[in-house]
C-alpha cells in the first residue's frame, strides 16, 4: 500500500509541474488570412451583411459566359496515341459549324463511350442550349481547356480525347 501511495503522488507530481518550452521560433498571425472573408455591416446599420467577395444568391450557368480558349481554335486534328490509362472519355467542341458537324456525325459512339463535352469556346446561354440539344443525352459542360490544349499539346478543336488516343 505505501509503494501504491507512493506511485500516485510521483505521477501527480510529474503531471502538476509547469510545462516546458522547447522552442519559440516567433510565427505569424493567421488575421491576415481570415480579414478577406469578414462580413461588413451594412452602412444604414441594419442587420444586412455586405461581403463584396460572396456569391450571388442564385449562381447560373449563365454567369459564366462567354468561355474563350485562347491556346485553342477549330482546326484539323492529327490522330495520335496515347497511354492515358485512367482517362474518362472527353470531347472538346466550339461554337461553329465544324464543331456541330463533327458533334453530329459522331453522337452515337460518343453515348456509346459515355464521353462527356467539353465545349471550350462558347458566346452564350442560348448558343450552349442549341448544343445541348444537338448532343441529347450527352453531356456538356462549358470550361476553358487552355491548361488542358497545354498538357496534351492540342491547338485546335473538335476532338476526342480517350484512353488509347486522341482523334477527329
Amino acid at each position: 500500500m505505501r509503494f501504491l501511495t507512493i506511485f500516485f503522488l510521483l505521477c501527480y507530481s510529474i503531471t502538476a509541474s509547469a510545462l516546458e518550452v522547447i522552442a519559440d521560433v516567433g510565427g505569424e498571425s493567421a488575421l491576415r488570412f481570415y480579414e478577406p472573408i469578414q462580413p461588413v455591416i451594412a452602412p444604414n446599420n441594419s442587420d444586412t451583411v455586405v461581403n463584396s467577395k460572396m456569391l450571388p444568391p442564385t449562381f447560373h450557368e449563365k454567369d459564366l459566359l462567354p468561355i474563350v480558349s485562347h491556346l485553342m481554335t477549330v482546326g484539323k486534328v492529327s490522330s495520335r496515341k496515347m497511354n492515358l490509362p485512367t482517362m474518362q472519355p472527353i470531347f472538346l467542341i466550339g461554337d461553329d459549324a465544324m464543331s456541330e458537324t463533327w458533334l453530329k456525325q459522331r453522337l452515337a459512339y460518343l453515348t456509346e463511350i459515355s464521353a462527356t463535352g467539353l465545349v471550350v469556346n462558347i458566346k452564350d446561354y442560348e448558343r450552349l442550349q442549341q448544343l445541348r440539344t444537338i448532343a441529347k443525352s450527352v453531356p456538356l459542360l462549358p470550361v476553358s481547356a487552355d491548361d488542358l490544349a497545354q498538357r496534351l499539346k492540342l491547338t485546335h478543336y473538335p476532338v476526342l480525347i480517350t484512353q488509347k488516343s486522341i482523334e477527329q
